[in-house]
């Protein structure tokens, strides 16, 4: 009997694509949940005697590829996706740190990575103890019985400083605690953390990896057995990634190394002007002087330098800027600047700001894939009317 229109029009769609040919890009699994045929699967599935595509929350296809996508770039088991970075740094804390465990954590972090710390999961009453990463000492000194992780970033936001991943691993296996390195600045192209000896590697994929400021992910990877701990972690708390943002990320990926390894370029070309520059104060970059073993591939597209005139100079030189915006993000093909003090690391004390060089007249930079000779045109027209 033909079904009504009603019926007809609700369940179109449904026919599944050949099985002889496939498509050359990842078609884009736009679905919440997936249908089962009886409960006999349902219980497999659940029971995990199974492995099936249940809810999206859960897992889903798009999600998964990425997954595996970061884990090979990375070198890890496994790797999981968040909605975020944040979602990705929140889900492997709350994983990992329980009431009562102490963390090291290196002094120069990202701003909204210290409010979590200090606003959630001092909340927690988990201890916490800000050294400087690249005191070797002061970090074996603020390890204690109860310590479970030594959290890092690879290249610090903003002040690009770089991470003697190798010796922080060591110190860390001498004292049974877990190595957790953000690796966005880097990305895995110029850093992998795995590698040096990290435990988990977490990278805000909004950033290189997606690579065009149009979508927002973050990803973590690590060994299969800890990753699972935060997979459930992500399931529970919801902060899953979509499936249109795990294609965007995946289709990003595929030029990570061409689009960073110009960007390197770039940045130390930049770096080089500017540090000649009678208006800037100071360069913040790693590949100046003489570089850096640990960074074989460039020292990345981050830098930050320091006017003079303090913030109402930056605000001069950001004003004039004509080619780089002011976007309070990184990554992009395109130039862009930001403002730490006022943008990522509002949320900390100015005397902690100060410490760590994060002075009012700081800008940072991430460098884009444009021409060099443009990107040093546009900053010195910037810097002459400052």
């Amino acid at each position: 009997m033909k079904k009504q229109f009603g019926t007809r029009a609700a369940h179109v769609g449904k026919k599944p694509v050949s099985a002889l040919t496939r498509p050359v890009a990842m078609p884009i699994y736009q679905t919440s949940v997936y249908a089962f045929p009886d409960l006999d699967l349902v219980e497999a599935v659940q029971s995990g005697r199974e492995r099936a595509y249940l809810y999206a929350r859960n897992g889903q296809p798009n999600a998964e590829a990425l997954e595996e996508a970061y884990a090979e770039l990375e070198g890890g088991e496994a790797a999981v996706s968040a909605a975020t970075g944040m979602g990705a740094i929140f889900a492997v804390l709350f994983a990992m740190l329980e009431p009562g465990a102490h963390a090291v954590i290196s002094r120069d972090i990202y701003g909204a990575t210290y409010a979590l710390f200090e606003q959630e999961l001092a909340r927690y009453q988990v201890e916490r103890t800000y050294v400087d990463a690249s005191d070797l000492p002061a970090v074996e000194a603020a390890m204690q019985p109860n310590t479970k992780i030594l959290y890092a970033e690879s290249i610090s936001n903003p002040t690009v400083q770089v991470a003697d991943l190798p010796a922080l691993a060591a110190i860390c296996k001498r004292h049974d605690v877990k190595l957790v390195v953000d690796n966005t600045f880097a990305s895995p192209y110029v850093m992998r953390p795995l590698e040096l000896g990290a435990d988990v590697a977490i990278s805000s994929a909004t950033k290189f990896l997606g690579g065009h400021s149009d979508l927002m992910a973050g990803v973590a990877a690590g060994s299969k057995e800890l990753m699972e701990t935060v997979r459930r972690t992500l399931i529970l708390n919801g902060a899953m990634l979509d499936p249109f943002a795990a294609w965007l990320t995946v289709r990003g990926i595929k030029t990570l190394h061409l689009r960073v390894e110009r960007q390197c370029a770039n940045a130390l070309g930049l770096a080089r002007f500017l540090a000649e520059h009678a208006a800037v104060e100071k360069v913040h970059y790693p590949g100046l002087g003489a570089g850096n073993a640990l960074l074989p591939h460039g020292a990345g597209a981050m830098l930050s330098f320091e006017v003079k005139g303090g913030q109402e100079g930056a605000n001069q030189v950001i004003r004039a800027l004509k080619l780089a915006e002011f976007v309070p993000s990184l990554g992009d093909v395109t130039t862009t600047v930001s403002h730490p003090v006022l943008t990522s690391h509002r949320a900390m004390a100015p005397e902690q700001r100060e410490a760590l060089g994060i002075t009012e007249g700081l800008i940072r930079v991430s460098v884009g894939v444009e021409a060099l000779a443009d990107i040093i045109a546009d900053f010195q027209q910037a810097l002459e009317q400052a």
